[in-house]
């Protein structure tokens, strides 16, 4: 692997030479700089400084970034595929309609970035810093999003099926109509965040917490809620059709025209809960705690099964 230094590098590059293929960049320091379109594949740009760069449109497949810095870096378009970028400081860096296939992003520092359409399919994440980030639209495909930090960040209509978000932080994050089919959120943190009309079919949502968390018109059809944290949250006209609900809290939940059908609700707290006018038929409330008397009764009524004993109620 050849080596050569920044300024032969923008001396080329001015002499309309775009190939920098196969280099030896590891520590260069090409910030503030114009490289638009280069080509820098397969290259070792390892603790590299590239920030405020323009790297629009520029090639780096199989790159090593390793520990690079690219604060405020333009890199809308580039083709990052299969390139390593685990702990580089990504700060407010641009990556519209980037792609990111495949990429090791682990630990990597994308406070504020703007990510919108981006390509992260299969990419790994884990750990990352992704606070107040722009992922709308963005394709997460498969991606391992293990333990990151999604704070306040913006991920309406992105796609995270199959994707893995275990133990992830997602607090006020906006996810309207985000797609989560199958997808891993066991023991993640989704406290305050907007997901309205995301789809959730088939979700592992285990020990989650999504605690004030809005949840109108989301499909939560055939998913594992088991031990899930909705206290205050808002579930109005949602679909939790054969959902699997055991032992969640629903403290003070609105379910107002909720679809509940065989939905198991065994061991669920539903002290201040709210599910008038939803369609509960099949579904299993065995050991609910905090029911009133009136609820237990409109629940026999209108078809639900296993409903605790009249006697049993709170509030009456």
């Amino acid at each position: 692997m050849n080596i050569i230094n920044a300024s032969d590098i923008l001396k080329h590059y001015a002499e309309q030479e775009r190939n920098f293929q196969n280099l030896d960049l590891s520590r260069i320091d090409l910030k503030d700089v114009d490289l638009q379109g280069a080509d820098f594949s397969h290259s070792n740009l390892n603790r590299a400084d590239l920030s405020y760069t323009n790297l629009s449109s520029t090639n780096m497949v199989w790159v090593d970034l390793n520990r690079g810095k690219l604060i405020q870096t333009n890199l809308t378009q580039a083709c990052l595929l299969h390139s390593s970028l685990f702990w580089a400081n990504l700060k407010e860096a641009t990556l519209v309609n980037a792609n990111l296939s495949n990429a090791l992003l682990n630990h990597a520092n994308l406070t504020s970035a703007c990510l919108t359409g981006a390509n992260f399919t299969e990419a790994s994440l884990e750990s990352a810093c992704l606070v107040q980030t722009n992922l709308r639209r963005a394709n997460l495909f498969k991606a391992s999003l293990k333990e990151a930090d999604f704070t306040e960040a913006n991920l309406d209509e992105a796609n995270l099926r199959q994707t893995n978000l275990e133990g992830a932080i997602l607090s006020q994050a906006s996810l309207q109509r985000v797609d989560l089919e199958e997808s891993q959120l066991n023991e993640t943190i989704l406290r305050r965040a907007d997901l309205t009309e995301a789809d959730l079919v088939k979700a592992d949502l285990r020990y989650a917490d999504l605690t004030e968390a809005v949840l109108c018109r989301v499909a939560l059809e055939l998913a594992n809620i088991v031990g899930a944290d909705f206290s205050r949250a808002t579930l109005k006209r949602a679909s939790l059709f054969q959902a699997d609900l055991e032992g969640a809290v629903l403290q003070d939940t609105n379910l107002v025209e909720t679809d509940l059908r065989h939905a198991n609700l065994k061991d669920t707290q539903l002290m201040g809960s709210d599910f008038s006018g939803s369609r509960v038929k099949g579904a299993c409330f065995a050991d609910a705690q905090g029911l009133t008397l009136q609820q237990k009764q409109w629940l026999r009524v209108n078809g639900a099964l296993n409903v605790p004993c009249l006697s049993r109620g709170v509030g009456e």
